[in-house]
């Protein structure tokens, strides 16, 4: 029976005591300690002892024939992440931007109004910090009532904020204006400020659709100051990406994180690669250059549109970008060229029902599939073992310090 790795790192860091915090750090203004991830507990020393202990049993449970490699740990095991959010509620004629649990249980005690939450990088704190202050003053009780919610992106060098709001028009532009310019006033590394409509004030913070029967502007994403995409660099490939498009949430891991990924794809100049799921073309404008030509799909058309810049701003010209539901149907529309060698990063729910069945019968020499949920892994490997595919090296990521999440990388190849 494979064995929850979540259930069992959670049994390991329950049992420890919690780590003494600083002013402000981890806990709200009267002292409510966050229990949201564990860097509130345990230093990161003590969290990758435990992880990988915790990682060793649980791939042990899976019984593959291989064994999987120690976890690479993070370069940045706190204020490492590239975006977070905060959720805007009212508590009296208060109003505050708190952290929110993420599933059920959690959410009962959440949003709390964390100081300095220390997973995310100290100028996130700064942001919410200065639109709470200028959104508890009684003069912009109107735009309050607008808000669903604030998200960061990027570090402390650069950084995009968007504001999630019900309703942004030409009545509350001016207010808008006036925290856009205050937030930059008080906060050096925002070079970009968005607002995000979202009527239905969704669960979701980047979703959402117009309430029926209400005239709604047919873009949701309106820019209100600065730069349009944040830049990072990878090796040699410079990559911008807008304020929609995905992006991994730990930075400081993604050059060991696409070198691992090329060495376990070996990559020749007479390869043909998918890759599935490819956001702005981190992999693939990565490794465009160590093959014959690259067949990007994303269902994110924003995504989509950040990859064929990218290419253009790199001046690689072998890749294709296609904005595309990832089903057997849709790949079936480009298997005039069979792929030599894949790689597909899916999101936590994995792939559909008939991606790996239809992937392994274009016969691929080399896959490697990205996991960041670990529960699905069992039943997808044992997807591609029925489809004449087994995994040969597996290599974990702690891409999410502090909490009970990592990333696997998965080499499988076929059995002859």
């Amino acid at each position: 029976m494979t064995t929850v790795y979540s259930e069992i790192i959670h049994s390991h860091f329950s049992k420890l005591p919690n780590r003494r915090l600083n002013s402000g750090e981890c806990q709200t203004p009267k002292n409510q300690r966050c229990s949201l991830c564990f860097s509130s507990k345990i230093d990161y020393t003590t969290e990758l002892r435990h992880k990988q202990t915790a990682l060793n049993e649980f791939w042990k449970s899976l019984g593959t024939s291989i064994q999987c490699e120690s976890l690479i740990t993070s370069p940045l095991g706190r204020n490492y992440r590239t975006v977070s959010k905060r959720k805007a509620f009212i508590v009296g004629r208060s109003f505050f931007l708190g952290l929110i649990g993420v599933d059920e249980d959690s959410s009962k005690s959440f949003p709390m109004d964390i100081g300095e939450c220390v997973v995310e990088p100290k100028s996130h704190a700064e942001v919410y910090a200065a639109i709470q202050e200028l959104l508890q003053r009684k003069e912009e009780s109107n735009l309050v009532k607008e808000f669903n919610y604030v998200v960061v992106k990027g570090d402390d060098k650069e950084s995009i904020v968007i504001f999630n709001m019900n309703h942004f028009s030409s009545a509350n532009r001016r207010e808008v204006n006036t925290l856009s310019k205050y937030l930059t006033s008080k906060v050096k590394s925002v070079s970009g400020i968005f607002v995000f409509m979202d009527e239905e004030r969704s669960k979701y913070y980047l979703s959402g659709t117009p309430r029926k029967g209400v005239q709604s502007n047919p873009k949701p994403l309106t820019k209100v100051f600065g730069k349009d995409k944040l830049f990072h660099k990878v090796g040699d490939v410079k990559f911008l990406y807008g304020p929609l498009s995905f992006t991994q949430t730990n930075h400081s891991i993604i050059p060991s994180f696409v070198e691992t990924a090329g060495n376990f794809l070996s990559l020749t100049k007479d390869d043909i690669l998918y890759d599935l799921y490819c956001g702005y073309g981190l992999f693939s404008l990565s490794f465009a250059k160590r093959v014959k030509s690259v067949t990007a799909l994303e269902l994110s058309r924003s995504s989509i549109h950040d990859g064929i810049d990218n290419a253009r701003r790199n001046n690689i010209t072998n890749t294709k970008f296609v904005a595309a539901d990832i089903s057997a149907d849709t790949l079936d529309r480009f298997s005039k060229f069979r792929p030599t060698k894949i790689l597909l990063d899916p999101p936590r729910n994995g792939t559909n029902d008939d991606v790996i069945e239809f992937l392994a019968g274009q016969a691929p020499e080399k896959v490697v599939h990205i996991f960041c949920n670990t529960d699905i892994i069992a039943k997808e490997l044992r997807r591609w073992n029925e489809c004449g595919y087994i995994p040969v090296k597996a290599q974990p990521f702690d891409m999410f310090p502090g909490t009970n999440e990592i990333e696997m990388m998965v080499l499988l190849e076929r059995v002859n």
